[in-house]
């Protein structure tokens, strides 16, 4: 079932997070979606949520190298209903895909590891 609640502050979307089972995060096939690092995923993952994903190369190789949500083709519904079933209905699978995720923004998916990328970036630039 899907409840739309409106808008809400960053601190009720925190408290949504602590109460779901999961996240979906699905773009539609785009040229421009499929290089593209999605927030929402990446809140998912720091949130501790397994997810479905769109299964673009990029995303699907975040997904499956940190064993942290489910990659489907976003067009086919039967596939997205297949896999929220699958995190639904297998709760120890879900939430250690969820623990995975959380550890991966702590190690690698973080700011202050982003921030040396940034940097290096801009130092080449006077180079």
């Amino acid at each position: 079932m899907v409840k739309y609640i409106g808008k809400i502050t960053r601190k009720e979307v925190n408290e949504l997070y602590g109460k779901a089972m999961a996240g979906i995060v699905l773009y539609q096939p785009a040229e421009n979606h499929y290089a593209s690092q999605p927030i929402k995923m990446f809140e998912y993952m720091a949130a501790g949520l397994p997810f479905v994903a769109s299964d673009f190369p990029h995303w699907k190789n975040i997904v499956e190298k940190n064993n942290c949500g489910i990659c489907v083709d976003p067009t086919n519904p039967e596939a997205v209903r297949d896999a929220c079933k699958y995190l639904l209905d297998n709760p120890e699978v879900a939430q250690e895909m969820g623990r995975q995720g959380h550890k991966a923004v702590i190690a690698q998916y973080n700011w202050k590891n982003e921030e040396k990328k940034l940097l290096e970036l801009y130092e080449g630039f006077g180079k």
